[in-house]
């Protein structure tokens, strides 16, 4: 099991790659304002189709659709997700790497292992449906349970090159071999999130200029909790002997500059 030491450094070697590769927030700006642009044409549609229908008494036909327009915002949902976590962590790969990203990095890592994530953010939508079911009768540790165990699984898919049922089990096993730091990266993590979620509220007053503020903010700390988890993944995965594509059964994440 690894030191607070050299979870410490994997910590501060992420805030030192995101520092200078800012462009790892781009993907999930643009990504969001698109999707964030089709959801609204989308919900207008959907909202005007069913008043219309309702309007000359096909109350089924406007339900109709309602779910229509649902199921497609949905859809948008869920492929903008998947764009966002493929081109981040596979950034987020390459300045481990390297110490630079680009979005060239991101747009081969989609290319290569779009489909694969797609199928594991599927397998962990309905394992995570699960967890949740169980929360109240597990005072919250299947969800904890949830999150802990397969916080590696899409660093395996992108830079491990397992396949989506693959990427879950090597996950497990990584989280389980190295219980006590994985659940530190977790904590950690929800505490940053917290601290920008709070950060956020000093800009509500800002019609435009606010909501902008609160993206990037939100934007940048999930680059960088996206730069951790891919960064202790690479560290850890050789404690089960996992052999990634490309990189010695040993490899751990470069020495600061």
């Amino acid at each position: 099991m690894q030191s607070s030491a050299e979870l410490g450094n994997t910590f501060s070697r992420a805030w030192e790659l995101l520092t200078r590769n800012w462009i790892m927030i781009v993907p999930g700006l643009v990504i969001g304002i698109v999707a964030a642009l089709i959801v609204f044409m989308l919900g207008a549609v959907g909202l005007v189709s069913a008043a219309g229908a309702n309007a000359v008494g096909m109350a089924g036909a406007g339900l109709a659709a309602a779910f229509v327009s649902a199921m497609i915002i949905g859809a948008v949902l869920m492929v903008a997700t998947i764009l966002v976590i493929a081109y981040t962590t596979g950034m987020a790969g390459a300045a481990w790497r390297t110490g630079t990203a680009t979005l060239d990095d991101g747009a081969a890592a989609f290319r290569t292992s779009g489909g694969q994530v797609l199928m594991a953010v599927v397998l962990l939508f309905a394992v995570g449906m699960v967890a949740v079911i169980l929360t109240p009768f597990t005072l919250g540790l299947a969800l904890l349970a949830f999150y802990l165990f397969f916080i590696y699984t899409l660093p395996a898919v992108i830079i491990g090159g397992r396949g989506a049922g693959e990427a879950l089990g090597e996950s497990a096993r990584i989280a389980a071999k190295n219980f006590l730091s994985t659940l530190a990266v977790i904590v950690l993590l929800a505490i940053a999130f917290i601290v920008a979620a709070w950060l956020t509220r000093f800009f509500d007053w800002l019609p435009l200029l606010g909501a902008i503020i609160r993206q990037v903010i939100t934007q940048a700390v999930a680059a960088y909790a996206t730069l951790v988890i891919v960064g202790e993944y690479i560290k850890l995965r050789s404690s089960i002997d996992a052999v990634g594509v490309g990189v010695p059964p040993a490899a751990s994440p470069p020495p600061s500059a």
